[in-house]
């Protein structure tokens, strides 16, 4: 079909891309110029010698949507409202922005040229390809840019982003928003194009579809995110470690996962005591995979195992005492060397027996439950932040804890099904409640065998130490 109505072609080397414009502007051609580099490509449509549209393969176009509401100029509810009506991208989404009052028309128009004069000003450095014209293949478009005007603009970008590449930042350098920054940002006296990059930050639009989201070229937004950086409140984000991460995160969730799907089926005590040693095992595999990924430790070099289980104790060791305020059974379980022993707590069966046992399994379930949620999201806060990687762990980590909550609410006891509860701080009434009294302990050969088990007395009395 593309050989139908083909008036020129040929090789950038011979004739490039700037000449091959101008002399089909000045001949005032209508139809199709097709370009290719390697595995780029682009599709410039003339109408009389004048640009109507352009189309092409290697520029990322943001979501408009998203980008308005991160500028604060429409709210998620709006946002949702147009989506519906128009879908994500422009230019139908463009006209419905107009239609809405969002932007203006000549906004509009804005957009639409920038996105060429954007795509232009990365192919007139192609010098290997080759091109072909094609009349009568009309688009669709209300624009009739000038080449003249847009060639002189395209050319213009293309040489401030050669100097700026030079500060090491590419077209697809994606930055995100540091957490540790805890400070006013309107006290930092930014301009206005350094509080738009920075409200654009958020670790999925790349440098080039920040520059078409605000309109201005792209050796401007890597000034701005260069400065940003050397304030400490952006970061950008490292492509091939956050894969490694992500990869790694996955493997310690779908092994934990994989632990689930062998649980016994017919005992109920069994299934307990798996899931406690399953979510125990999950704890464990997230505390040693942030000994190696965490975001404080990168650049430090290699360091020994005693310095990231002190790294581990100081940011972790607090959730794990907070855990054992909640969930008195958890003091038989130790915080050491980075790692959580949940030891005595699987040994349990030999002291206690029946309801009674349950009763401490479900209580352990759900305090290592508390933990294990605490330390995912702390984890990937600090490691990955506002990510594509993000949005993915978390999916997959729901559908983790739903699996959990799933098995232990079938778990039935033989006084009837026990709920799992999310909030550790929700008792079951009754039960539990009176499993917890002081009376009831001591009335109980069972528990007063384990209140005095020497075991038990030596998990205590190391977690008085720790206090």
């Amino acid at each position: 079909m593309q050989s139908q109505g083909r008036i020129l072609d040929g090789d950038l080397e011979t004739l490039g891309l700037q000449a091959t414009l101008k002399m089909l502007a000045l001949s005032g051609k209508t139809g199709t110029l097709i370009v290719t580099s390697g595995q780029e490509s682009l599709s410039m449509y003339l109408n009389k010698g004048q640009i109507a549209a352009l189309e092409d393969n290697f520029t990322y176009r943001p979501n408009l949507l998203d980008v308005m509401r991160l500028l604060g100029r429409i709210d998620e509810k709006l946002a949702t409202e147009i989506y519906r009506a128009a879908g994500p991208r422009s230019p139908s989404l463009l006209e419905t922005l107009v239609d809405y009052r969002i932007i203006s028309e000549g906004e509009m128009f804005q957009w639409l040229e920038y996105g060429v004069i954007q795509s232009l000003s990365r192919a007139l450095r192609w010098v290997q390809g080759r091109f072909e014209f094609h009349r009568n293949m009309l688009h669709d478009t209300q624009l009739a840019l000038n080449v003249d005007h847009v060639l002189l603009e395209s050319l213009r970008q293309a040489d401030e982003w050669d100097e700026a590449a030079a500060a090491g930042l590419s077209r697809t350098t994606v930055a995100r928003w540091r957490p540790q920054f805890n400070g006013d940002v309107r006290r930092l006296g930014l301009e206005p194009d350094a509080i738009n990059v920075l409200c654009l930050a958020n670790g999925q639009l790349s440098l080039q579809a920040i520059a078409y989201a605000l309109l201005i070229s792209e050796a401007r937004v890597a000034q701005v995110m260069d400065h940003l950086l050397a304030l400490n409140l952006i970061e950008v984000v490292d492509e091939a470690l956050e894969t490694e991460l992500e990869q790694d995160l996955m493997n310690v969730l779908t092994t934990s996962q994989h632990e689930l799907s062998k649980f016994p089926q017919n005992n109920p005590d069994q299934r307990l005591l798996a899931m406690i040693k399953t979510m125990t095992s999950c704890i464990n595999g997230l505390l040693a995979h942030h000994g190696v990924y965490a975001r404080r430790l990168r650049g430090r070099g290699a360091l020994r195992s005693d310095q990231i289980a002190r790294f581990l104790g100081e940011l972790f060791e607090p959730l794990f005492k907070q855990a054992q305020k909640r969930f008195p059974i958890l003091d038989t379980a130790t915080f050491e060397h980075g790692q959580i022993d949940c030891g005595e707590i699987f040994s349990l069966n030999t002291l206690v027996k029946g309801e009674q046992l349950q009763l401490f399994y479900l209580e352990a379930a759900q305090g290592l439950r508390w933990l294990m949620e605490q330390i995912f999201a702390n984890i990937l806060g600090e490691e990955v932040g506002n990510s594509r990687s993000e949005r993915r762990l978390s999916d997959l980590w729901k559908t983790f804890v739903q699996e959990i909550e799933e098995k232990v609410g079938r778990n039935q006891m033989r006084g009837g099904s026990m709920a799992f509860r999310q909030e550790g701080g929700a008792r079951h009434s009754g039960q539990i409640e009176r499993a917890r009294d002081a009376s009831l302990r001591m009335s109980d050969p069972h528990m007063r065998q384990i209140e005095t088990d020497p075991r038990m007395l030596q998990a205590r009395e190391r977690r008085r130490s720790n206090w």
